[in-house]
C-alpha cells in the first residue's frame, strides 16, 4: 500500500533526525533546537497513526496492530511533550531511557506493519 510506504519513510527519517537531536541534547549541545526536535516527534506519531489506520483498513489488517500504534503513539507524545516536569534531577535521566525506548518502539512498529502489509499485499496478488 502507497500510503503505508510513504508514511514508513517519514517515520524513518522523523525518527532517525530526532534521535540525532536527541543525543545532541544529551550532551548538552543544540539546545536551543528542542522546538525542532518536538516538531519531529509530533511528525513522526502521526505517521505511525497513519501506517496503523491504513493497515487496519486493509483486508487481513490487524485491529490489535491499529490500536498498538495509537498507545505507543500517544505515550511516545505525552512522555515527550511533559519529560521534562518528571524525575528531575540525577534521575532525569530513566525518563530520557524511557522516550528513547518509546521512539525506537514506534519505528519498530511502523516497520513491523510495513513488512506484515507487504506480505498481505503480495499474497492477496497471488492468490
Amino acid at each position: 500500500m502507497k500510503v503505508i510506504t510513504i508514511a514508513v519513510w517519514v517515520l524513518r527519517i522523523a525518527v532517525l533526525a530526532a534521535i540525532i537531536l536527541g543525543i545532541l541534547f544529551w550532551t548538552g549541545n543544540a539546545v536551543n533546537l528542542i522546538p525542532v526536535h518536538m516538531l519531529l516527534g509530533i511528525i513522526a506519531v502521526l505517521s505511525l497513526w497513519v501506517i496503523g489506520l491504513a493497515q487496519g483498513f486493509i483486508k487481513g489488517g490487524s485491529f490489535g496492530l491499529a490500536l498498538a500504534t495509537f498507545i505507543v503513539g500517544l505515550a511516545l507524545a505525552i512522555v515527550g511533550l511533559y519529560q521534562q516536569q518528571w524525575l528531575l534531577g540525577s534521575s532525569h535521566w530513566i525518563i530520557q531511557v524511557i522516550h528513547l525506548l518509546l521512539g525506537l518502539s514506534a519505528i519498530g512498529l511502523g516497520e513491523m506493519i510495513n513488512g506484515r502489509t507487504r506480505r498481505i499485499v503480495k499474497n492477496t496478488a497471488a492468490a
